[in-house]
């Protein structure tokens, strides 16, 4: 079951994942920083995320769907906010209803309602703790940030609050110190904007691979 459940994921994803971040403009009409991935390059990196996340939780094939999904999702958002600095609402918005409902019929097949109200929480405090970063004088998370990591806390506050300690500050620890590299290397200066959807995606991956088996 956990092995269809991945399969169909990513017979679902792999044909459109390229069209989907070449379809996200930059903002105010600026340049890309990066060219589009080759779709062999999202291919591969969609598939290996999927088949981590399906290795570790194959016990537990009522929770794959919503963690398949955001595989899929994170795979996504990460390579358009490296390429334009954008987590568009247009796929992360939706994402929360799309995720409330895969999390229902889990809790709904498994009988563990306590696990979806734990993740409605974290969620909630993710995203209130990160809007209160966002909204610090300097602070170097976006709105984009704020409204994505409301997402990532529900998906980790389901293994628990442990996992959503461990994949926030993973994410942090992972932007703060390649920020530093860049900033030491003068690929970046002290003003510049970093991408930081890639790392708070790595570090709830880091976070469900270490605490979802």
């Amino acid at each position: 079951m956990s092995v269809v459940v991945a399969l169909v994921a990513l017979v679902v994803a792999l044909p459109v994942g390229r069209r989907v971040v070449a379809g996200v403009p930059a903002a105010g009409g600026e340049a890309p920083r990066r060219p589009v991935p080759a779709a062999w390059v999202l291919g591969v990196v969609t598939v290996v995320g999927v088949g981590a996340v399906t290795a570790v939780l194959w016990r537990h094939p009522a929770w794959l769907p919503a963690y398949d999904y955001l595989a899929v999702l994170g795979v996504w958002l990460a390579a358009i906010d490296l390429r334009v600095h954008r987590l568009p609402d247009q796929l992360v918005l939706p994402s929360y209803p799309v995720l409330a409902v895969l999390f229902g019929f889990a809790a709904l097949v498994e009988g563990d309602a306590g696990r979806l109200a734990r993740g409605a929480v974290a969620g909630a405090v993710c995203w209130l703790a990160f809007l209160a970063l966002h909204r610090l004088p300097g602070g170097g998370f976006g709105r984009g940030d704020v409204k994505l990591v409301g997402l990532l806390g529900a998906g980790l506050g389901w293994l628990g609050w442990g996992c959503v300690v461990l994949g926030l500050f993973a994410g942090v620890v992972l932007g703060g110190v390649v920020a530093l590299g860049l900033l030491a290397a003068r690929r970046v200066g002290r003003r510049d904007r970093l991408a930081y959807g890639p790392f708070l995606l790595a570090g709830t991956l880091i976070a469900v691979l270490a605490g979802g088996g």
